[in-house]
């Protein structure tokens, strides 16, 4: 793989797993607005926002307050501790800080959840210099938005960079950014095949190569 001098991370389910957490959220939104949360629904719904996921499968505004009111009830609770980092996941961070890459995140979690999680699972030393969450833009991926102000803190050409998540907004989103992409599928079956990326892997260690 091509050597980069800035990687940028989406979080859930690239640098954590919070299938958990998302269950949780959706088992409390989604009986009030007559549906129910599968399992096989979550490739299809990480990285999305509240916003976006209501949009896509909810669509009816007599429901919305309702869905956003009880989405928010467990948002707000504790239960997205429960994810928790990937194997590779710190390894990767460490070596990338050692060899001197720049690091941040562009997420559309709330940015207070993306460093209490790494805090409580002891990566506070590993948190980068740039963490972009769900109220630092608008606008939300695929929106190029998040990407680029992640970029924007860093005087480094757009060749240098890479866009690293899990899902087909993220492709797009980098795409729309003008920088490279690169999907990490773990075959957990929460990963859609076949999105178009610049590179695709199965670990994030794969970075190091």
């Amino acid at each position: 793989m091509k050597d980069y001098e800035l990687y940028i991370f989406d979080f859930d389910n690239t640098m954590f797993d919070t299938s958990i957490g998302l269950a949780a959220i959706l088992n409390n939104a989604f009986p009030p607005v007559g549906l129910q949360y599968d399992e096989s629904m979550f490739q299809d719904l990480v990285g999305m926002t509240m916003e976006q996921i209501f949009d896509r499968f909810v669509g009816d505004e007599s429901k919305r307050e309702i869905f956003y009111e009880k989405f928010r009830e467990v948002v707000h609770s504790d239960a997205y501790l429960k994810g928790a980092p990937f194997p590779d996941t710190k390894e990767t961070f460490e070596e990338l800080m050692r060899r001197g890459k720049h690091i941040a995140i562009a997420s559309g979690k709330f940015r207070f959840k993306i460093l209490k999680l790494m805090e409580v699972h002891g990566m506070a030393h590993l948190i980068p210099e740039v963490v972009i969450g769900y109220h630092d833009t608008e606008r939300h991926k695929p929106d190029p938005d998040p990407i680029l102000k992640a970029m924007s803190y860093f005087d480094l050409p757009e060749e240098t960079i890479i866009y690293v998540g899990d899902s087909p907004h993220d492709a797009l989103a980098a795409r729309n950014a003008g920088v490279d992409s690169v999907i990490v599928n773990r075959h957990n079956g929460l990963t859609p095949d076949g999105i178009e990326c610049t590179w695709e892997i199965s670990s994030l260690k794969e970075l190091l190569v």
